[in-house]
This record gives structure tokens, sequence and C-alpha cells, in this order.
């Protein structure tokens, strides 16, 4: 089988996991060394979402023994459409590609075409809408576990990934028993939160309990701290219990700061100006301060996530096609600039990704930490993320927003099983944990 060695942007790929018949010739892809995380490598893709329908803030998650769907969908900008591909690959608990071949976990082709398009109504900058549902009648998924979308084109004898997104199958054959409660930490001015949980073992087999089941709890889905690798604290015939006072504490931080640009028309709730310059709107937030002593305060978010929505026409039934693109300018009030620690905008606005897209940049003359973002219309959550330039530190949820123990935050366990002489591991149990309901 002929193996190619293509560009992927910055990096290269031996790609070989499905057969791609493409110029009459068969070439294999090869994902083995594709990082198994959410990433969008093309600029002109915004908008990049994987949701249950209908629920756009909602997990990527799949129940194997049900009909339900995903949908995946993005924005080509200001260029004609281009034809996507898109295949799947199984992965691990901690994800890295699996050892099972494509037929193993799934049914139908390995490669698939994006058919599902619309073009932009009326908007100034024009844009492609591309939807996909998965499973769909093309391909089917037959095993629980960690899967990545990867989405791909083709030109010549190239191939180059522009998207991979993470979601999960899973099959509920355990019972769990969980609750938020307070984590003993001694750090002055944060409040952090843990999910004690217990697993009952009726329904597994288990001989090693802390080699065969991979706990892994995840806040508001924000993979770069959650916590992988959870060992249990007690364990008899019936149970095995996960409750510590100091391990898999979760900084509580604050509620989301938040903002809506809806309407283009008049300023809505922490929109300062809304102006138009042929061909973009600029939009304008007011300026955000530290929130580090401020008392709690109770919001309603959205945990990090946004929801696109416009009012430009009277019908309001296709907001992925009607709405606007917008440069949405935002503004962090602080006096002096940090030297030794990097500023970031943080949320799903920006993938939740530490990278220079993401960065503030200091402005001496407004004494503010500013950054530009392309956004399409609706209601985002964000808040403001400080990074430590010595990276054996973790980023820091709590400098610029505060933590207070009755910060409302979603917890998502996931619990993986690897029976022994198994050569995956399944996902064996999924729920949402709420820290106040």
């Amino acid at each position: 089988m002929l193996s190619i060695l293509m560009p992927y942007r910055k990096q290269f790929f031996l790609l070989s996991v499905a057969l791609i018949f493409f110029n009459s010739q068969i070439f294999s892809i090869n994902l083995d060394s594709i990082a198994c995380v959410d990433k969008v490598y093309e600029k002109n893709l915004k908008t990049v979402r994987l949701h249950p329908p209908e629920w756009e803030s909602g997990y990527p998650v799949l129940d194997l023994n049900s009909d339900n769907y995903l949908l995946f969908n993005f924005d080509q900008i200001e260029s004609p459409a281009e034809n996507y591909y898109y295949t799947f690959v199984h992965c691990t608990y901690d994800w890295q590609p699996s050892n099972l071949m494509f037929f193993e976990y799934a049914e139908g082709f390995e490669e698939n075409e994006i058919l599902d398009y619309e073009e932009s109504q009326s908007t100034f900058v024009p844009y492609t809408h591309f939807t996909l549902e998965i499973p769909n009648r093309d391909i089917s998924l037959t095993k629980s576990g960690n899967y990545l979308l990867v989405v791909y084109t083709k030109s010549n004898d190239e191939i180059e990934v522009i998207v991979t997104k993470r979601f999960m199958v899973y099959e509920n054959i355990v019972e769990v028993d969980g609750r938020i409660n307070p984590c003993i930490a001694s750090e002055y001015r944060k409040a952090y939160q843990k999910l004690d949980f217990t697993v009952f073992r009726k329904g597994i087999n288990l001989y090693d309990a802390q080699s065969e089941l991979k706990p892994v709890i995840i806040q508001n889905y924000q993979w770069n701290n959650s916590w992988f690798n959870i060992p249990y604290s007690y364990i008899d015939n019936d149970r095995i219990s996960y409750e510590w006072d100091d391990k898999s504490c979760f900084d509580a931080s604050n509620e989301f700061r938040y903002f809506s640009f809806n309407n283009l028309e008049l300023n809505s709730e922490r929109i300062e100006n809304i102006e138009f310059k042929k061909p973009y709107y600029y939009i304008s937030i007011v300026k955000d301060k530290s929130e580090m002593f401020a008392p709690y305060s109770s919001s309603q978010d959205i945990n990090g996530s946004y929801v696109i929505r416009t009012n430009r026409f009277a019908n309001k039934n296709f907001p992925e096609i009607q709405s606007e693109y917008a440069i949405v300018k935002f503004s962090l009030e602080y006096n002096t600039p940090i030297n030794n620690a990097d500023i970031y905008l943080y949320g799903d606005l920006t993938g939740y990704e530490l990278n220079d897209d993401s960065k503030l940049q200091y402005n001496l003359e407004t004494r503010s930490y500013e950054k530009l973002l392309f956004l399409k219309q609706g209601y985002y959550n964000y808040r403001y993320l400080l990074k430590d330039k010595d990276e054996t530190k973790p980023p820091d949820h709590s400098f610029f927003e505060g933590s207070h123990q009755q910060t409302e935050n979603n917890y998502l366990l996931l619990i993986y099983y690897r029976e022994i002489g198994s050569s995956y591991d399944r996902l064996i149990y999924f729920s949402v944990f709420n820290s106040v309901n």
C-alpha cells in the first residue's frame, strides 16, 4: 500500500487508517501522529461546533444504544465552497489513537464527503455554512469510547487535515452515586470544588479495579484542567469509592462573563458601541475590570459556551445562515502590564485554547489588555485567564475572576473500562453533576 507524506500546516503527518480512492490511486491515511484534540487549522473556518441538535451548549456525547445524533457545523468565510471529507478515529480514554481498525468500531464508508451546505443570506460577510450529522446513513459507530472527527481536503496528491473535534459514545452499564463537595485547599483567596463518587460493581467483572477502571472528570468541558487516572480511596465486594480531601480538586472560579450582539441596530446589555465600516460591523464590549476582590454575584451563564442568534430578519428560524459576522473588541482594564505572565481570552469562543489567537495585548494608552475577535452574532460566555510564563505552573482561572464556593459549575464524569484481555477502552458511564442543583 502506498504511503505518502502530506503537509498538515506546520506539521507533517503520515496519514494511514482509511483507504482513500483518489485520482484512481489508493492512498493510506495514518492518523497515528495526529493530536487527538479540538483544533481548527484553517483561518477561514469559523464557528466550528459539535453539539446535540437543538442544544448548542450541550456536550458532544452520544448514547451507543439510542437513535440520537450530534450536529457538526462550521462556516467557510468569504471564499467559494470547497469539498470537505471526514472520517472517525477511535481513541483511548486519554486521547491517543486506539489499536482498533476502522471496521472494528464503525460500519459504512471510511471516507465520506460533507454534502450539506448553504450560502449565507444577505450578510455583508459572505460565508458557506456546512452541516454534518453524526452518525448518519453513510457511517455508524459500533463501539463505545472516545472518538476523533477528522475533517480534511484533497488536492492532487495532497491531503490536508483542517479540523479535529472530540466526541464520546457511552453505554451506561454501571450505577454511580456522585455529589459535589467543597475541597480542602490552602491557596489564598481560592475556593475549590470536587466530585466525590462511588461506582457499584454490579454489571462488570473486575479483577484489578485500579488498572481496569479509568474515571475522568471534566469541569464545564474544559479539557485542559481535567483529571485523569484518579485512584480509588476505598473498595469492597460491592462498590469502589473515589473520595479525597486533596485530589481531583477544581478551582471553582466565578460565573463566566457574558455579552450578546443579536441586534446590530441597538446596543444590547454590555455592548458599548456598534459601528459599521464596510464590509464589517465593529462591536465594542463595555470595558471589563478585575473581579478578584469583588463579592460573589449570581448570574445565569452557560458555563463558557455560546449560542448563535440574530434579530436581523422577522423569520428567526435560520440563525446559522442569517447571522452576521463582526469584529468584536474586548478590553480588560489593568493599571500596569504583568511582566511574567500572559493574559488570554478563554471560553468556547476561542476553543478553550491558549495561543496567539486568544492572547490579549497590553495597550499603554488605554491601560488595558485588548483583543479583537471575528465572531458570529449570538450570546457568548468568556473569562480572562492568566498563564505564568513558567510552563510548569497551570493556568490561573481566578486571578482576574475571583473564586467562590457558590459558583455554579458542571462536572462531567466519564468512566472507562478496559477488561483484562480487551483491546480498547469502553465508556461505560457518563453523567453531568452540577455544583448547585
